[in-house]
């Protein structure tokens, strides 16, 4: 949980947007890009009750006490929406459980046109956000268009995505770009040290979450810290033939396999870095800085840009598409293993 929404690494944008909005100039579709764990939706939540408020203060900032913000902080404001994957039941005789569907399907950006046709009941602006954004169904996406071009009065759509390039050029080049970069140490370090309780260094956390500061305070939760030792200790176990590629698939299995994979490409990433300069000081995981030079000694440059290669394609078709992920981990970890079943996924 964040204690304060008006992260420091954003104000420059805010500055721009409340710019924007002071001269009649915000644009009706905001595409709000970059890094995971910069924020956006972060930022994206706060334009969006600011502009509901009914008492913003000069800068653009809810009040956080009229009956809007109220409405809003409990998810029931009715001129707000919040489109995500939705969650499909499984089909499965006697199982009630549920499975997030990886996708934002047609009939959820319908529901969202309709909602946009309506008239404001607070006489404002009516606000939807989509995240993540690139998860639009093909389908999906082609039925924005027409809001995108021609979008009722007083609307705005919020685009929230890590993965720009997987939406579909005609719904990017419908909206204005707002791209967020990876704030500085000196702007990030700081922040982040205010948020942790503890011994753990806001520096070596930010190093592991690629300069990230949401990922780097998600980090200092120690499940989720002992879970990326376990996974490199997993790891290096299939390297040197210790641990079943099967039993490796299972255990990855576990967690957020999205973040599990971007633990792979960056240590994946640190391997070709020390491969090409042992004493590199650009290293993205410097508190498992030995254990990855031990690794590094096993392996041919051609037989780590590969597997980099290998690691970048796995996280993508485990994020995009329906596939047997476990099967995909376990061709992945037999060829690191040397009994390889395929090259290719």
């Amino acid at each position: 949980m964040i204690n304060d929404e008006r992260l420091p690494w954003h104000e420059a944008h805010w500055r721009q947007i409340q710019q924007s909005r002071a001269t009649g100039r915000l644009p009706h579709a905001l595409l709000l890009t970059g890094p995971a764990g910069l924020g956006k939706g972060v930022f994206a939540r706060r334009l969006a009750q600011g502009l509901l408020c009914k008492a913003p203060d000069p800068e653009g900032n809810a009040c956080g006490h009229c009956r809007a913000c109220h409405l809003f902080q409990a998810d029931n404001h009715p001129d707000y929406r919040l489109i995500r994957p939705e969650e499909d039941h499984k089909s499965a005789e006697n199982d009630s459980s549920k499975k997030k569907s990886k996708v934002i399907k047609i009939n959820q950006i319908r529901d969202l046109c309709v909602f946009l046709d309506y008239t404001s009941h607070y006489s404002g602006y009516k606000i939807v956000l989509l995240e993540p954004a690139d998860r639009l169904q093909v389908n999906a996406a082609n039925s924005l268009l027409k809001t995108l071009e021609e979008p009722p009065g007083n609307s705005l759509l919020l685009l929230v995505t890590a993965q720009a390039a997987r939406l579909p050029v005609t719904v990017r080049s419908r909206c204005q770009v707002l791209s967020f970069n990876t704030p500085s140490r000196e702007v990030s370090g700081p922040w982040l040290a205010s948020q942790l309780s503890g011994s753990l260094e806001p520096i070596a956390l930010l190093d592991a979450a690629n300069g990230a500061p949401l990922a780097a305070l998600a980090y200092a939760d120690g499940e989720r810290w002992r879970r990326r030792q376990s996974l490199m200790k997993d790891y290096e176990q299939v390297i040197t033939g210790q641990l079943d590629p099967i039993q490796a698939a299972e255990n990855w299995m576990q967690g957020n396999l999205t973040e599990n994979l971007r633990w792979l490409i960056n240590w994946h990433t640190d391997l070709v870095r020390l491969k090409m300069s042992p004493d590199t000081p650009q290293f993205r995981n410097p508190d498992a800085r030995s254990v990855l030079q031990n690794w590094v000694i096993r392996q041919s440059s051609h037989r780590l840009f590969a597997r980099l290669d290998a690691a970048i394609r796995l996280h993508t078709l485990c994020a995009t598409t329906q596939v047997n992920t476990q099967l995909l981990l376990e061709v992945f970890f037999s060829s690191v293993s040397g009994n390889e079943k395929s090259n290719t996924f």
